[in-house]
């Protein structure tokens, strides 16, 4: 696993905390990337699942920067954020073989009412709108990873592209479609809106 540059996503420079906030998190990110993508390793046993936790963590500490940014970016606090990440990753997996297990021996669920396939024929438009709405490159990466579940090597492979190029497309594509799909990643607010969707 190599690091991606992903300096090239960074906003344009902003004078004062704000800057050195980028530079202090582009710093952690290139320091710690890699390290942390293997120790996650250790802990789940797949590369992917490791590849995407610590990514979904890096993700959180860019879009939560601020006047903490020394202390969260430091390397013990990376690595127990990571092994937490890594931890709750392992019990959500052991949760879902479980319920998995139960579900088999359950009768068939009841049927959803018309409102719930309305929502949700509504959320799926949405996000077929957004992924549509992505620069040409950066859909193609995200849809041969996230609808053909293919590893970032692969996806490399295949459109003869680096690693890093990968990476830093399925960065920005997860960036956009959370900003145009927020609306729709509210919280549930009603009984009829119980589903929870799982869209990037």
């Amino acid at each position: 696993m190599s690091a991606p540059p992903f300096r090239h996503l960074l906003s344009a420079p902003a004078p004062g905390s704000a800057r050195a906030g980028a530079a202090a998190w582009e710093s952690a990110f290139e320091a710690c990337y890699v390290d942390l993508c293997e120790y996650v390793l250790r802990l789940v046993g797949s590369a992917e699942a490791a590849e995407d936790i610590v990514h979904d963590l890096f993700l959180q500490l860019w879009h939560t920067r601020g006047v903490r940014d020394q202390d969260r970016l430091s390397r013990p606090y990376l690595y127990a954020a990571a092994r937490n990440r890594a931890l709750k990753y392992l019990r959500h997996r052991r949760v879902v073989a479980a319920w998995t297990e139960r579900a088999s021996h359950e009768e068939p669920p009841v049927a959803d009412s018309p409102e719930d396939e309305c929502l949700r024929r509504e959320l799926g438009d949405a996000v077929e709108r957004a992924i549509a709405a992505l620069p040409g490159r950066c859909r193609e990466i995200f849809v041969l990873r996230r609808r053909d579940q293919l590893g970032y090597r692969e996806i490399a492979m295949r459109l003869g592209v680096s690693l890093g190029t990968v990476k830093s497309q399925m960065w920005r594509a997860t960036v956009r479609l959370k900003e145009r799909l927020a609306p729709h990643l509210a919280p549930p607010v009603t009984p009829t809106s119980r589903h929870r969707y799982r869209l990037l």
